[in-house]
């Protein structure tokens, strides 16, 4: 799962957020009607193998008149839709149906899924809401439109949504900090155009987060959607703008370097192990299973000396021989 949804899921999987956007989403008539203080997250496994790398879902579960719905969230962030997005809710939908089903075989009836997309795609959203734009011929044929299942998505298109709305939404300060970073963040001009706008919030999280766990979600991942080459000028924006930030903006920054030195150097390693075991295998041939152990458990240190000999080696043992 990429980093924008393990973000978006870090900040709506939390029912008290996942609330608030409910709240904002959903009519009044039917919010009005929810007891949102029941909403619970469900465990959520219904995105397909070929759609899980491109998705993060979230399944919540809260009371409407005494009866359970379920809110199915579905985070989008391809640049480009997917066309047939109702249809692929639709499948999912049918799993939750029939999980309930087989855990309680009595049921008569089925309980509202409400599915609701978050998307932030730079473009918005541009593929259909409804499963009827889906199949082809209704149009021609409006007499069989009611013979064919339909239904429509609530499509949260956060580019179209500006500064203020996303502030007055009925939310605290970290999920709308993590709806304008996804919004604005992949792109350096938009998110250093409206920074200036969010500084009260993110004083506000701080309040909020005394151990700032969550302002520094917020800035690792907007440090990471910005890119490297943009690093030195989102910091010294932030810190320009709300100085009250400037400890955990390099405390951001310091994490995602070890980061990435750790999985660079775990993935050096590997490389190093592939390329040796190819020349090896090029200059001696098929290698034997201590050979292969020797690489897989040699230290870098080791896999450059052994590299080194290979060059001059007349058998196998003369390379691991000195070690």
């Amino acid at each position: 799962m990429g980093h924008h949804d393990t973000f978006f899921k870090r900040a709506f999987c939390v029912p008290e957020h996942a609330a608030g956007e409910i709240r904002s989403l959903l009519p009044p008539a039917v919010t009005s009607r929810m007891d949102l203080e029941t909403l619970r997250l469900l465990p959520a496994s219904f995105v397909d193998a070929q759609m899980a790398h491109r998705h993060a879902d979230l399944l919540f579960r809260a009371m409407i008149d005494g009866e359970y719905a379920y809110l199915y969230f579905l985070f989008e962030h391809q640049s480009t839709p997917d066309h047939l997005m109702p249809f692929r809710v639709l499948t999912y939908i049918l799993r939750i149906w029939d999980q309930l089903l087989r855990e309680d075989p009595t049921r008569r009836t089925l309980p509202i899924i409400i599915p609701i997309i978050v998307h932030h795609g730079a473009q918005g959203w541009t593929a259909p809401r409804r499963l009827h734009e889906c199949v082809a011929g209704l149009e021609a044929f409006p007499h069989l439109a009611p013979l064919v299942p339909d239904f429509e998505l609530i499509v949260a298109d956060l580019v179209h949504i500006d500064d203020e709305a996303l502030r007055a939404r009925p939310m605290g300060a970290f999920p709308k900090l993590a709806l304008w970073a996804l919004r604005d963040a992949r792109s350096v001009e938009r998110l250093l155009a409206t920074v200036h706008e969010w500084g009260e919030e993110f004083r506000e999280l701080k309040r909020q987060d005394p151990d700032e766990d969550d302002v520094g979600v917020v800035l690792r991942y907007i440090l990471r959607a910005a890119g490297d080459l943009s690093y030195e000028v989102v910091r010294d924006k932030f810190i320009e703008v709300i100085p009250e930030v400037e400890a955990d903006m390099a405390s951001a920054a310091e994490q995602l370097i070890q980061r990435g030195v750790a999985r660079g150097l775990k993935e050096g390693r590997l490389a190093a192990r592939a390329l040796l075991t190819r020349q090896l295998q090029l200059r001696f041939g098929a290698l034997g299973p201590d050979a292969e152990a020797a690489i897989a458990k040699g230290t870098p240190e080791q896999l450059g000396g052994w590299a080194e000999r290979v060059i001059t080696a007349e058998t196998l043992e003369d390379v691991f021989g000195a070690d």
